[in-house]
């Protein structure tokens, strides 16, 4: 073959050039060229194929307009001529664009500019799990605690029971809890929330009817109605980024290759196609941060480009909506009655990206007595960070008009950070809370600004100024500074000063140490004074496993004042079992020279769930949970999202308890625990269950079992085996095939217990007969000699 080459290309040089030859001669000048033939096309330095071409005369050559649009290039305007009804296009005629011919390669070099090209878009959002579970299956849940206080003094005793239930059903999710409360002195039984909720994964929207918590805003109050609320929900798809991400475009004119980097941290290398390029939703935690892209070509050149972004959570992308709209009857003593409700009220507000740079919006809440509405608005100050501000004009039933106005102003890049409240209220400002819950009324206007620094080598620096005025009661006047550090060998300091004045002055400082011996483990030390009494801690404490396991936490506090001394101590230790979590804390204090009195506290919480028909236990169920089976087998570890969380039951069964609603969770099983004579089809699957759901996830464990025998024909009284044909069967509704060997063996694997009616051909005649499997722990079961009796 190597030798072969050269004169292949030689016969297609001498084929050129006799074509050449012959055009000259015998065509009208006007179209004088030669016969068409095959050149191999690069496009900006990358190989397009070979293509069909006509060279003229003048050196100029005819390719089809077709061929042109399939090299993906934008085909620029230029000379058209029609070939035995082909349209053609003069090399070079074409705008911003070049051509090489190479007789030797038999090639042509086409050089467009990148404009011409396509454009390769390239998405920096992180791309999402290609196989994921949806399930939707009925479910429920209750969850209970109970907790028991008692000690010196005997009033501190106290018995504390809450209970909650969730039902799921489709798309519809009832949820209710109630808490009761038996102390030396009363008792109290108490409903507190009730409610149906839908959410609609895919336009993330929630509809809620019940009780509902409402908020309208930073002018506004957050409220608790009994009524309906709708509402744009955009953590119901919590891998939707909804604020502005950053995007870099150019050209290239040769294949290349760009590095991408975001603060000065390499996040990306791409491939780039000759052409225009963009790179978009490049997203960041937040402030100012530079997206720089360095291109290489292949000659070494580099070229970069530096675009500095703004990234704001604050910020709706440009076209999006998020708002929320509630009305009901005002919740009256929550916590305290259970059914006391109000007048009716609402509560809402609307949000609206505008552009990439400006969010607008309005809000608005009120009541029977008053109510306020105004504008509010977002947007990013170029690079120097972003400001909101916000306006409400009120109303209350007596005529009492109001207002109250709100800005703010952040900016964070790198290792600097600022921020800037201003708010004024005026006196008679309503808004839909009842009095005294998170009423503005006695607010008239605060002023605040902050400011830190922070770098891994230097540390974090922080100091905050915040003035209060009220129309009535006491100003509140703070300053605070503090700092923190890293030190090494898992070591942190941290320090403040506070100084307040609410009618006096009180002076705090804070200086501590933590030490982190472990992943579980932590270590504090930490010393306190404000206002003449000095506080000495003391901690150690082991966080709690994500699964089964023991945590605890221990502190010594030492205090003391002019008037007094004394030492606390208090331990805790909470075990999270199987079917539950149970803790228990003493808490001691010593008075120097006097007495002492101690609290117990013991606690117990579990759940009881339910997913389509199966009952189990498991610790409080916070969010969603799922039941994972692995078949029938005992003792098979389950891991979430890589942290073990237990073994099966005695029937593959094990209860999670803590599974994230709408997060991809990923749920997997140690395979290494599975018997050697089981097969598993898969060993992780990823979960994304709805809102306080259950859900079945099952792991498919099969029994290896062979079927072995020796299959024949019995023929005038005698049995011959059936040697090297192939035997086809139906189990469990799948088409299976085999084949017989020597003597009339097989062997079969995946054959369960049961008849199979089976069939083969020998001779040209086909016959039928029947395999029964049976029911057996044997992993190979032999059949022995089977006998097809019915040959036609």
């Amino acid at each position: 073959m190597r030798g072969r080459t050269p004169n292949r290309a030689a016969r297609r040089r001498a084929s050129l050039l006799l074509s050449l030859l012959l055009g000259f001669l015998f065509l009208p000048s006007a179209v004088r060229c030669a016969d068409s033939f095959y050149v191999k096309i690069f496009l900006n330095g990358e190989e397009k194929g070979e293509f069909l071409v006509r060279l003229l005369d003048d050196g100029d050559f005819l390719v089809r307009t077709a061929d042109l649009a399939a090299m993906g290039l934008s085909v620029p305007p230029g000379r058209a001529t029609e070939i035995d009804g082909e349209p053609h296009r003069s090399l070079r005629s074409l705008e911003r664009m070049s051509f090489v011919f190479r007789e030797k390669t038999l090639s042509l070099e086409l050089t467009a500019h990148p404009s011409l090209l396509p454009l390769r878009v390239v998405d920096f959002r992180p791309p999402r799990q290609p196989k994921v579970l949806y399930p939707n299956d009925p479910s429920g849940f209750f969850n209970y605690g109970i907790t028991w206080t008692g000690g010196n003094p005997g009033d501190a005793e106290s018995l504390d029971v809450t209970g909650q239930v969730g039902v799921r059903r489709g798309d519809l999710l009832f949820l209710s809890d109630a808490a009761f409360e038996k102390t030396h002195a009363d008792q109290r039984l108490v409903r507190l929330s009730t409610n149906v909720a839908s959410d609609r994964r895919e336009t993330m929207q929630r509809l809620v009817f019940g009780d509902l918590t409402a908020s309208s805003g930073d002018l506004g109050t957050g409220v608790n109605l009994g009524g309906i609320g709708f509402s744009k929900i955009y953590r119901i798809d919590p891998y939707f980024l909804r604020y502005p991400l950053a995007g870099v475009g150019g050209m290239v004119s040769l294949p290349s290759e760009a590095e991408v980097y975001l603060g000065g941290t390499r996040i990306r290398t791409e491939k780039l196609s000759p052409g225009q390029f963009e790179l978009k939703n490049i997203s960041s935690l937040g402030g100012r941060s530079d997206v720089t892209v360095v291109i290489r070509d292949p000659f070494g050149r580099e070229q970069t480009i530096r675009s500095p972004f703004y990234f704001a959570e604050a910020l709706l992308e440009k076209g999006l909506h998020e708002y929320s709209y509630n009305v009901g009857f005002l919740r009256r003593k929550f916590g305290e009655e259970s059914d006391r409700y109000g007048p009716i009220a609402f509560s809402a507000f609307h949000n609206y990206g505008l552009s990439d740079r400006v969010t607008l919006g309005g809000r608005g809440e009120g009541g029977r007595d008053g109510a306020n509405v105004g504008p509010q608005a977002s947007f990013r100050a170029g690079n120097a960070g972003i400001v909101t501000l916000s306006l409400a004009g009120s109303a209350r039933r007596d005529g009492r008009l109001g207002a109250a106005g709100e800005a703010t102003h952040s900016f964070q890049a790198g290792a600097v950070s600022t921020r800037t409240l201003l708010k004024g209220v005026s006196r008679d400002y309503a808004v839909a809370a009842e009095e005294g819950e998170g009423s503005t009324d006695s607010v008239r206007y605060e002023v605040a600004a902050g400011a830190g620094y922070g770098t891994p080598r230097m540390g974090t620096f922080s100091v905050d100024a915040d003035f209060l005025k009220r129309h009535t009661g006491t100003d509140r006047r703070t300053l605070t500074a503090s700092y923190s550090r890293n030190i090494g060998w898992n070591v942190s300091v941290l320090g403040s000063f506070r100084n307040a004045r609410e009618g006096e002055t009180v002076n705090e400082v804070m200086l501590g140490v933590n030490y982190y011996p472990g992943s579980d483990l932590s270590l504090a030390a930490n010393y306190r004074e404000a206002g003449g009494l000095r506080t000495e801690t003391v901690q150690a404490r082991k966080n709690l496993p994500a699964g089964e396991g023991w945590g605890y936490n221990v502190s010594v506090d030492r205090m003391d004042s002019t008037a007094l001394s004394s030492t606390a101590v208090n331990p805790s230790v909470q075990y999270n079992a199987r079917f539950g979590s149970y803790a228990a804390e003493y808490r001691g204090e010593r008075i120097d020279g006097g007495g002492g009195n101690g609290v117990v506290r013991l606690s117990a919480n579990g759940g009881i769930a339910r997913v389509g028909e199966t009952f189990g236990f498991s610790r409080p169920i916070a969010d969603s949970f799922g039941l994972v089976t692995v078949g029938g087998l005992e003792g098979i570890r389950v891991y979430h999202n890589n942290q073990e969380m237990g073994r099966t039951d005695g029937r593959g069964r094990l209860f999670l308890p803590d599974l994230g609603s709408y997060y991809e969770n990923q749920i997997s099983i140690a395979d290494r625990d599975v018997p050697i004579d089981y097969s598993l089809g898969e060993v992780l699957k990823v979960v994304s269950p709805p809102l306080r759901s259950g859900s079945r996830i099952p792991f498919e464990v099969k029994r290896l079992q062979a079927v072995t025998g020796t299959l024949g024909l019995r023929r005038d009284g005698k049995w011959k085996p059936v040697e090297y044909v192939e035997v086809l069967l139906t189990a469990e509704g799948k088409k299976l095939a085999f084949p017989t060997g020597k003597g009339g063996e097989f062997y079969v694997e995946e054959l369960g217990p049961g008849t199979h009616p089976a069939s083969m051909e020998q001779e040209g005649k086909r016959c039928l007969f029947e395999i029964a499997v049976p029911a057996t722990d044997d992993t190979i079961v032999d059949l022995g000699r089977l006998t097809c009796e019915d040959a036609r």
